[in-house]
């Protein structure tokens, strides 16, 4: 690689960080220390609202990442000749945009009669296809003859999954348990069309739950959302990276 290639290379990543940022630092330019302490101490609307946000987070993390564990060891395993029609599916279903999907969820939790619940916002982000597909995809690379060895001592499921396959795994299940806390943590369409009580909807609708007067908050709010995140994804960066690694199309 040439000396030219290298500098246009470092251009490219110093102007994708800039771009990344600077919503950012354009957040941090528009707060004011007192916005904290009228956030965080002197009104208390605000602890319920970010506590009842992180359990919806975490309940669609821990789900997905137990769905996808258990969906990618049926389609590897269960599924036959229809693995890669399966494989497709989950791929076409990963290029359709939220909005092709909102109208089928919202006509499937109303029959259900979960409109209104917080179910409604955890159970669609639970059956995650991204999720299915990092986890298969990971799963390939597992030596065969661990789980051949273990086939030949038991033939039921659940201790070959727990046992065997399962620490393995668990990079890839903890960087899909930090990606779907992440978009459940930040979910906006979601709340705006399967809970209509303000009472239901998450840090991440805040504009449409703070009254106009105090809509400057805003900025103090978004920073304190983000610790969370930053924290995830800073104590499970290497596993992260590892879980993705072998993700391939």
């Amino acid at each position: 690689m040439n000396k030219t290639v290298k500098i246009m290379l470092a251009v490219l990543r110093i102007c994708c960080t800039g771009v990344i940022l600077f919503p950012v630092l354009c957040m941090f330019g528009k707060v004011r220390l007192s916005d904290f302490y009228e956030l965080l101490i002197a009104g208390f609307w605000f602890y319920p609202r970010f506590w009842y946000s992180f359990f919806l987070a975490a309940v669609i993390g821990l789900g997905a990442s137990v769905l996808a564990f258990l969906g990618a060891a049926g389609i590897k395993w269960g599924m036959g000749k229809s693995r890669r029609l399966i494989l497709f599916l989950l791929l076409l279903m990963m290029l359709m945009p939220l909005q092709v999907t909102l109208l089928p969820n919202y006509v499937g939790l109303r029959d259900m009669g979960l409109l209104d619940t917080p179910a409604a916002l955890i159970l669609p982000m639970v059956c995650s296809p991204f999720a299915i597909y990092l986890m298969y995809q990971y799963m390939e690379t597992l030596p065969k003859e661990g789980i051949e060895a273990a086939r030949l001592e038991t033939s039921s499921l659940f201790p070959i999954l727990g046992q065997v396959i399962f620490p393995g795994m668990r990079a890839c299940v903890a960087a899909v348990f930090v990606f779907m806390f992440a978009e459940g943590f930040n979910m906006v369409e979601q709340p705006l069309y399967f809970v209509k009580k303000d009472m239901l909807k998450p840090l991440s609708v805040l504009t449409e739950i703070l009254p106009g007067e105090e809509s400057y908050l805003i900025y103090a709010a978004g920073i304190v959302c983000m610790l969370p995140l930053l924290l995830l994804y800073g104590f499970y960066e290497e596993e992260i990276m590892e879980g993705l690694g072998y993700l391939k199309a």
